[in-house]
């Protein structure tokens, strides 16, 4: 026997609407925590990755460093050539000065210099020749010149000559 007109049907705690609104708030959440998850796992990489930066970065410095430092070491030694070839044409215009001095009828056979000390070696004419033409050149460069003769059996003559400047006057200190 029935006691109602309706059929019975069964109540469930939870009305459809709120199952739906249930489940898109689930689906929605769980769309945040995977974003979240997905964005910390980029953070991550990111962190990692910047660390890699830094460390080449730091590889770059010190390479840009040691580059800077050795271009730097270069340009030093090139102006240390360019002085030294500029100290050496120097003193091979000083000695071609020197040598064009010798006349034609003086025959050198030995010639040494030293910082201020200018050694020469050779056979003359005479001794006046030398005297006037050699000697009083180098008497106007150096402060000292001295010549020694031998007479050869010839006729000619043996010569030694020395020629010297104060101490702090040589020939380097004069070219630069």
């Amino acid at each position: 026997m029935t006691y109602s007109f309706t059929k019975p049907t069964t109540k469930h705690i939870f009305k459809l609407a709120t199952k739906i609104w249930v489940f898109y708030i689930g689906v929605a959440l769980g769309i945040l925590i995977y974003f979240r998850v997905f964005l910390l796992l980029q953070i991550e990489d990111l962190k990692e990755e910047q660390e890699l930066m830094k460390i080449e970065q730091e590889y770059i410095k010190k390479a840009n460093d040691t580059l800077t430092k050795e271009g730097e070491r270069l340009y030093y030694e090139l102006d240390v050539v360019s002085q030294i070839k500029n100290h050496d044409e120097k003193l091979r215009t000083q000695i071609q000065n020197i040598l064009n001095m010798i006349p034609n009828q003086v025959a050198i056979s030995e010639i040494k210099f030293e910082n201020n000390r200018l050694f020469i070696r050779g056979i003359t004419a005479s001794k006046e020749l030398f005297e006037t033409s050699l000697q009083s050149q180098l008497r106007a460069v150096y402060s000292k010149s001295e010549a020694s003769f031998y007479e050869l059996p010839s006729g000619w003559y043996n010569f030694e000559s020395v020629s010297q400047t104060s101490d702090d006057d040589g020939l380097l200190q004069r070219i630069q």
